[in-house]
């Protein structure tokens, strides 16, 4: 991971950006200067250059803190997850982008909130979070305390919800206007058909992106293979 992720977070918005993507015919509207004259001397018509711009990356870590998470043997769902956001910190230390960190509180604790910051004691803070947390069982309405209104405002963040699905009823429907806005995540360990349960059972988005992992793979390398296939 320590090769730097630039160019693998595409910006939606078209620009003269350093990532080449393809040639395509020329339509009106199009930027002459993009024009690729050599092959449109060989083709006969008019043919240009498309670009997508690279932009910066904020991810949101979601931890999901119900007791089950804590149970497991030798994995723990909790440890895992732990693992994968170690993962996602080296890869955004490498390509200088944030990580935030949003961990619902209950009626025994209270929330955690990191702001998405760069940087390594930003990164070892949001581990050391999650390395110190308590099993807590949130409701419906912690889990919407939590996560406030970040989502008002901005496009295109990621959220990645780091879960066994045992303590995230009521998470749904708070998901979705945040799916219409943003690249939304569910890192989910292993067991494919209660997954396929419990996105029926919590009303989850159809956009939800569902990623079902083995918690005995190497996290590293699994991620790292992940983001580079384009996700």
């Amino acid at each position: 991971m320590s090769g730097g992720t630039e160019g693998l977070h595409i910006s939606k918005q078209r620009g003269a950006g350093l990532g080449f993507v393809e040639n395509k015919p020329y339509v009106p509207g199009d930027d002459p200067r993009a024009i690729n004259w050599p092959l449109t001397a060989r083709c006969g018509e008019l043919v240009v250059k498309r670009f997508e711009a690279s932009r910066e990356l904020i991810l949101w870590i979601l931890i999901d803190p119900s007791p089950s998470m804590f149970l497991g043997d030798p994995v723990t769902p909790l440890r895992w997850a732990i693992e994968l956001a170690a993962a996602a910190t080296a890869t955004l230390m490498a390509g200088e982008d944030r990580m935030g960190l949003i961990i619902p509180g209950s009626k025994d604790a209270p929330a955690i909130r990191l702001a998405p910051k760069r940087g390594q004691s930003a990164c070892l803070r949001i581990l050391e979070s999650i390395a110190d947390l308590t099993p807590r069982a949130p409701n419906a309405q912690e889990w919407r305390d939590s996560l406030g209104r970040w989502t008002d405002s901005g496009r295109g963040h990621r959220l990645w919800l780091l879960s066994n699905g045992d303590g995230i009823a009521g998470l749904g429907p708070l998901l979705k206007p945040i799916t219409a806005r943003h690249r939304v995540v569910w890192f989910y360990p292993s067991d494919i058909k209660k997954q396929q349960m419990l996105l029926s059972d919590n009303e989850m988005p159809a956009n939800l992106e569902v990623q079902t992992w083995n918690m005995n793979d190497d996290p590293v390398k699994r991620l790292g293979q992940w983001l580079k296939s384009g996700a």
